[in-house]
């Protein structure tokens, strides 16, 4: 492994054993000098064979076992470990295609003022054998584009897209904030956030990354579904004090607001705890704030399912029913 890499390829990982050996090996098949890459792989407090399988890497692989802690410390640990120029994220279950550095290194060197290069991703569901390209307006492919008015898409629209094994960040950006272990299962959100408040964003046409989706992406026993709802919604909060600290726009932040409160209500949704207290907390922030939102509010109330979000549980479980008795 080259002491002073072009490139730094970081893999959190938590018991994928079945998948690191096929994520190491796609960097390793990449079109690009290998002695330019690094690969860090940091280890949370895995209990499956995972450092059986790195073994076999040697030299190719710098591996770093952590005590349990969440992806959000290990993504820390990855970044102030590595030592290149960039910075791609690999998730351990997902895959670089040839391609994909070669890419991503062109447009950094194009353009100093690019902080952030990704590119659609390519879903392979492996449940179905079946694969798909990640759907990304065309307005922002192929092109140089404001980070902070990407980041104002995201929120006007409530969508998100150039993150997890699509991500990659200039490290010297990467190395300047800090990563709280709080911003836990919103890691991948935060570093993208990060990136785009620091500069431009470039988005290559082409998928260069593919994202296996199997039953382990979402499989939970159910005793355990409330815990990580509710880990997400303080994960949530976690990102948004950051971004209150970076001194992001107020524009943003309310939005921001928006989207927690919506999701909060989501979650109670799914839990049947959602009160009129809940909805009513809602509207008033929204009334409230109504002027940011300007030409885009009936987008955003689109966006966010708000009208939903105001109904009672047993009205949406109702309507539920009504459509499902429409459509069978």
């Amino acid at each position: 492994m080259n002491s002073k890499p072009l490139i730094s390829v970081i893999i959190p990982t938590y018991n994928y054993a079945r998948y690191i050996c096929e994520a190491v090996d796609s960097v390793l098949a990449s079109n690009f000098p290998s002695q330019e890459i690094e690969i860090i792989i940091v280890d949370d407090g895995s209990t499956d064979e995972t450092v059986e399988k790195i073994k076999q890497y040697s030299d190719q692989v710098k591996y770093i076992y952590q005590e349990n802690s969440g992806k959000a410390k290990a993504t820390r640990v990855a970044i102030e470990n590595s030592c290149g120029q960039y910075i791609l994220n690999l998730d351990a279950d997902d895959l670089f295609l040839p391609d994909k550095i070669q890419g991503v290194v062109n447009i950094f060197e194009s353009d100093l003022n690019i902080v952030h290069v990704a590119h659609p991703a390519l879903f392979w569901n492996v449940d179905t054998d079946t694969k798909s390209i990640e759907k990304i307006p065309s307005k922002f492919l192929g092109k140089k584009t404001s980070g902070k008015m990407l980041i104002s898409h995201f929120y006007r629209t409530n969508t998100q897209f150039g993150g997890g094994s699509t991500f990659a960040i200039r490290s010297d950006i990467a190395k300047r904030f800090p990563i709280p272990k709080e911003v836990d299962m919103y890691i991948d959100e935060y570093v993208l956030l990060l990136a785009l408040t620091q500069g431009d964003s470039f988005f290559l046409k082409q998928p260069l990354s593919t994202w296996r989706i199997h039953g382990g992406n979402f499989s939970q026993k159910q005793s355990a579904i409330k815990s990580k709802l509710y880990r997400s919604i303080a994960s949530m909060q976690a990102v948004f004090n950051e971004l209150e600290t970076l001194g992001v726009e107020k524009d943003i932040l309310i939005l921001y607001q928006l989207k927690m409160l919506a999701f909060s209500l989501l979650v109670k949704e799914q839990l049947s705890e959602k009160s009129v207290s809940d909805i009513l907390n809602l509207i008033l922030y929204f009334s409230k704030n109504i002027s940011h939102f300007g030409l885009d509010t009936l987008k955003i109330i689109q966006g966010y399912k708000l009208l939903n979000r105001v109904l009672p549980t047993l009205a949406i479980t109702f309507l539920k029913k009504l459509r499902t008795s429409y459509t069978t």
